[in-house]
């Protein structure tokens, strides 16, 4: 076996080993393979809290979970980055650590509710608003549903966990940030809060769920292998992802609502994708293989 072919061998064995038959496939990575401007659009369901409160400390209003759908060219939804099922992924979301800081009326459904991160340790919260996204197999994963026979709010075993929904892989996490509001408002500040401190605003037609409305809020990717294609600070004040929500209200007397469930919540997010330089092992072994025809050439006078 001449060197050209025992280095080709060298790499396949690197790059493409196969498993032993019978055994399990292994989780494809999460790869994008497009750059620039993108929408990610995710659909899930929110909840009020159980956080009862500690004194002096601000607890969490509600919590969310569902699942990332795509993510495509911004304006341009026929230029797919990834969308659910490719590679048999499904990348499931949790949403947690809001806690209502000032709450007034206004806004096109009534109430404008300013939100940051809830400050009840008892709870575990650490005075961020979390949305952590989990990376897990479409067939032969955990995927529950939220209606009939599916997930229930009451399965939120602790702060940053739920059923069926944060045991894939942690893909990213994002911490949400202040810079929506860049200037006191008058009715919103007081001693112990400035409405620029807001990181999620809401408008909502009740100050709990159920609720229907929307959202805004501004995000950093703080956490996690796909922060390698989020993290280019190209949104406002710096932030990676800037998201618009939608939300619908639950009727309580609907299999999602008796599963504890109050709003349908809906995307998009705008953020940028950037795509990293090569790994060091995939550079070397093409430069190997190149120099390897580049030597064989020369001895064959090409």
């Amino acid at each position: 076996m001449n060197k050209q072919v025992q280095l080709c061998a060298l790499l396949l064995a690197l790059s493409c080993a196969t498993p032993p038959p019978g055994a399990a496939q292994p989780l494809a990575p999460f790869l994008l393979h497009h750059s620039g401007p993108a929408e990610l659009k995710y659909t899930g369901y929110l909840a009020r809290s159980n956080d009862r409160g500690t004194p002096g400390q601000m607890k969490e209003a509600f919590f969310g979970a569902g699942y990332l759908t795509s993510i495509h060219q911004l304006g341009n939804p026929a230029l797919a980055f990834w969308q659910q099922g490719q590679d048999n992924q499904s990348i499931s979301f949790m949403l947690y650590g809001a806690a209502d800081a000032a709450i007034v009326r206004g806004g096109s459904f009534g109430n404008q509710i300013y939100s940051t991160g809830c400050t009840n340790p008892a709870f575990g919260c650490d005075g961020k608003i979390h949305l952590d996204f989990y990376l897990d197999r479409l067939q032969g994963g955990s995927n529950p549903g939220f209606a009939l026979g599916g997930l229930k709010a009451s399965e939120r075993s602790a702060f940053n966990r739920i059923g069926g929904i944060t045991d894939g892989e942690l893909l990213m996490r994002w911490e949400f940030t202040p810079g929506l509001i860049d200037a006191p408002r008058a009715g919103v500040d007081r001693a112990s809060f400035a409405a620029t401190a807001t990181t999620l605003l809401q408008d909502l037609s009740s100050p709990s769920f159920p609720a229907a409305g929307n959202s805004a809020y501004l995000a950093r990717c703080a956490g996690g292998p796909a922060c390698r294609y989020f993290s280019t600070g190209s949104q406002s004040g710096g932030a990676d992802f800037f998201g618009y929500n939608s939300l619908n209200t639950v009727l309580a007397s609907s299999v999602l609502g008796r599963n504890g469930w109050g709003s349908r919540i809906a995307d998009p997010v705008v953020s940028q994708v950037f795509l990293p330089e090569p790994d060091a092992l995939l550079l070397l072994g093409t430069g190997l293989l190149a120099m390897g025809f580049g030597v064989q050439g020369r001895r064959r006078g090409w």
